[in-house]
């Protein structure tokens, strides 16, 4: 599964469709990546629509439209993607139709963004409320994840492993196996060490450590496959 870094690739591959309407939206519906938001609801709500911004909670990316001015206008729009195990975002010619795995595909005036997972791990949900992240716990590299609130986080998981901690999503939003790997070799402890034989502030400074590292390596040094229509990024490649 995908982690912070690659997570934020994907995003900037979809960024090339900020500022631009939505023309037509079209679907794979029965597929499993619509089990929490119907599909047939992607088509109708969609189109008129102009993508915003976007942005990333760890292992998910959020997408914001602005109404269509012809219903009317109102509150945001956020369309949520899950990557699962093997999901694409990938950029296509307009007007490109769906191939066999293109579970959504949002058509833009000059370019259409396509969503694909052979594996159907992944998912798509809509959200009509303002801010529908507002409830999510603090990144690792926000300002606001600091040692107090490390420490309160974890102080009824003293006896878990410190990777099992890193894995947490309710704790380390974004880090996956091989940067917890990582930020147990950077510490120099076992991955099955117990979290209340660990320096927690060494474990805040390596975890942001290692989020920044990953960010600079595989987001940063690969943006380029944003131009890339039909490459895209996948996950695991």
């Amino acid at each position: 599964m995908p982690e912070l870094a690659e997570v934020e690739l994907a995003r900037r591959v979809w960024s090339a469709g900020h500022g631009e309407i939505v023309q037509e939206v079209e679907c794979h519906p029965r597929t499993r990546v619509y089990r929490d938001c119907a599909a047939d609801e992607l088509v109708a709500t969609l189109p008129g629509c102009t993508l915003r911004s976007s942005r990333t909670h760890g292992k998910r990316l959020l997408f914001s439209f602005a109404p269509a001015e012809a219903n009317g206008g109102g509150d945001p729009l956020h369309l949520e993607v899950h990557l699962g195990m093997s999901g694409r975002l990938s950029l296509a010619p307009p007007g490109t139709p769906p191939a066999k795995h293109d579970h959504l595909v949002m058509h833009l005036p000059a370019i259409a963004l396509v969503y694909s997972d052979y594996r159907q791990f992944g998912r798509v949900v809509l959200h009509r409320e303002p801010d529908p992240w507002a409830g999510l716990p603090r990144e690792v590299l926000d300002r606001r994840f600091t040692l107090p609130y490390l420490r309160k986080l974890l102080a009824r998981r003293e006896r878990a492993p410190v990777k099992a901690v890193l894995l947490d999503q309710r704790c380390f939003p974004g880090v996956g196996n091989w940067m917890a790997d990582e930020i147990c070799w950077r510490m120099g402890v076992h991955p099955a060490t117990p979290v209340s034989q660990i320096d927690l502030a060494d474990l805040r400074a390596k975890g942001r450590f290692v989020c920044r590292g990953a960010l600079r390596h595989v987001a940063d040094r690969n943006e380029t496959v944003a131009a890339a229509a039909r490459e895209g990024f996948a996950a695991g490649h």
